[in-house]
């Protein structure tokens, strides 16, 4: 029994992220209970106070450092201060990844859509998208629901799940948490929004740094399911036109992986923008979204394994050399 607790003990960062990560599939805590959504209560209330005309920009992007700070650090002090308490550091890990990680709530979302799509009901997939993204859900088309919902679930997911995945394995839980509260704070005060201009400038540009190692990983692992020496010009072509270059090049392998469309014209606060047309030339259908799902569920499983690989593979050698 000590060997197999100090076996986990050893690989703790392994076995919390696996058993976190699968268990985020199928289990996902209201909303309401999540420490994240005060966390996202507190920078829509510091956005009232600080974020005003009167304030100059030089303010605005000072008081979003300080906001950020004022959120990271004492979660930080207090989580260092948890792991001198309880019996074995690993259950803290588990629980703080738990409320990080975002696959189910937003999986459920995603099938209510193609659901009510499946029915005819359009009014309801468009109020089900717009709690999921900033852009205009009421003038889309059934074609554009679809298109629109699909570009969602990718960013949405690569931001929620394979991200925090990311900088867990890469920094640990301080960094998985700084990553998540800049999330939050660039989310809450959307850059797509011109209101929050200057106060989500610093926060917008941390989390796109943040995010484009991600999104290079991610557009690797999409792919695999395609042709992908051969697509690799016209992938970095639609990349270089998309207002991003990493979430361009994510989405167009994505896109090309499932063999159709992305991109195109949408609305935010009614204004019309009009962003590159990515992947092939076929627009989805209604069926493609849970397609998408799968296919992102099936990258996720193919992140676990590898991880798994990278962290067990010098331990089978070294019981090869026996």
């Amino acid at each position: 029994m000590q060997d197999l607790i100090d076996f986990i003990a050893q690989y703790s960062t392994y076995f919390s992220l696996i058993g976190v990560a699968l268990l985020s599939f199928f289990v996902s805590l209201p909303k309401d209970l999540n420490p994240l959504s005060a966390i996202e209560l507190i920078f829509k209330q510091i956005a009232v106070k600080v974020n005003l005309d009167e304030r100059s920009d030089g303010y605005k992007r000072l008081a979003s450092l300080l906001s950020i700070s004022l959120i990271y650090f004492p979660s930080m002090l207090i989580i260092s201060q948890l792991y001198n308490i309880v019996y074995q550091p690993i259950t803290i890990d588990i629980l703080i990844l738990f409320l990080l990680l975002s696959w189910h709530d937003k999986k459920q979302v995603y099938l209510q859509i193609s659901h009510a799509l499946k029915r005819n009901n359009l009014a309801q997939a468009k109020f089900k998208l717009a709690s999921l993204t900033e852009r205009d859900t009421k003038p889309l088309s059934l074609m554009g629901i679809n298109k629109a919902t699909i570009e969602s679930m990718v960013l949405q997911l690569c931001a929620s799940w394979f991200a925090v995945i990311f900088w867990y394995m890469l920094t640990g839980i301080y960094g998985a948490l700084f990553y998540r509260t800049v999330q939050i704070c660039a989310q809450t005060w959307n850059a797509k929004k011109n209101e929050f201009t200057a106060l989500t400038s610093i926060p917008s540009f941390i989390y796109s740094a943040l995010l484009f190692p991600v999104h290079i990983l991610i557009s690797f692992t999409f792919s695999l399911y395609d042709e992908p020496v051969k697509n690799i010009p016209k992938k970095f072509k639609q990349s270089l036109l998309w207002h991003h270059f990493s979430s361009g090049l994510m989405l167009s392998s994505f896109a090309l992986s499932m063999q159709l469309e992305l991109g195109g014209v949408r609305l935010y606060q009614n204004k019309k923008i009009t962003y590159a047309t990515l992947g092939c030339h076929s627009a989805p259908a209604i069926d493609k979204i849970e397609l998408s799902l799968q296919r992102l569920s099936l990258s996720a499983w193919f992140w676990l394994f590898c991880f798994s690989g990278y962290t067990f593979f010098p331990l089978l050698i070294e019981l090869m050399t026996f």
